[in-house]
């Protein structure tokens, strides 16, 4: 006999199933504003229609929810706004994502560079509180993750665990982010740049999570390569869709 399906779990499994068969929209409101939620492929185009010109009279901010290789989570602050953001995105209701991982280097002296990451750019280094180092393993000719700092983004999202989705090794996203490492070891300069990518959450669903990036030198001895990470949820140049 299989086990019993916990409650919160079912009730996930049958709004998953309406979304992304049968082609739902689910609105709903709560202190923290308005939510529309919905999958891009499902062919409900009047509803979203319906919902938009709907958020013209609901109580804000708004968030948009949408599946698409993974779920996206933009806010809004005004209907207006929220709306033609449905409308775009009904448009690209037929757009197949090509990569699940989108990563674009942008200048340091940006207005938005967030503090954290300003003080890694300017100091070339970072407490290791709020970062995590990856270390060249030979055997395997890759970097991994040889720590995580307690106030990471990682830490945060996925816990301490280190072998959580970010953290292990050799699937497109560990290629994509590892692939600026071998550069800042041999430059000894850090490394900015913004990341929007389909990962795995602690759930177990697919999240995009779009996010701004230091990577800084660490010294190691002259026979070992390593570097530190250090990553703010933040808005990113970057928009898939």
């Amino acid at each position: 006999m299989a086990p019993p399906v916990a409650e919160d779990a079912l009730t996930a499994m049958v709004e998953r199933d309406l979304l992304q068969r049968e082609g739902y929209v689910k609105i709903s409101e709560s202190e923290q504003g308005t939510t529309v939620r919905w999958s891009m492929f499902s062919r409900n185009w009047s509803s979203l229609f319906f919902a938009a010109e709907w958020l013209q009279s609901a109580f804000g901010p708004f968030h948009l929810q949408y599946y698409s290789a993974g779920w996206f989570n933009e806010r809004h602050e005004q209907p207006w706004a929220a709306a033609n953001r449905i409308h775009h995105l009904l448009h690209k209701s037929d757009v197949h994502l090509s990569q699940t991982v989108y990563i674009h280097k942008v200048k340091e002296n940006r207005r938005d560079v967030p503090p954290l990451l300003q003080k890694a750019l300017a100091e070339n280094s970072i407490d290791e509180e709020y970062s995590i180092d990856c270390a060249y393993d030979p055997s395997s000719a890759k970097f991994r993750v040889a720590r995580v700092g307690p106030q990471s983004t990682i830490a945060k999202l996925w816990g301490l665990n280190p072998v959580s989705y970010p953290c292990l090794i050799g699937h497109s996203y560990d290629d994509a982010v590892s692939r600026i490492y071998p550069e800042v070891t041999r430059s000894g300069e850090p490394h900015y740049d913004h990341i929007y990518a389909a990962m795995a959450s602690a759930k177990g669903d697919v999240i995009w999570v779009p996010y701004q990036r230091v990577v800084l030198p660490l010294a190691q001895g002259r026979s070992k390569k390593a570097v530190r990470v250090v990553t703010e949820l933040a808005k990113v140049d970057i928009s898939p869709l």
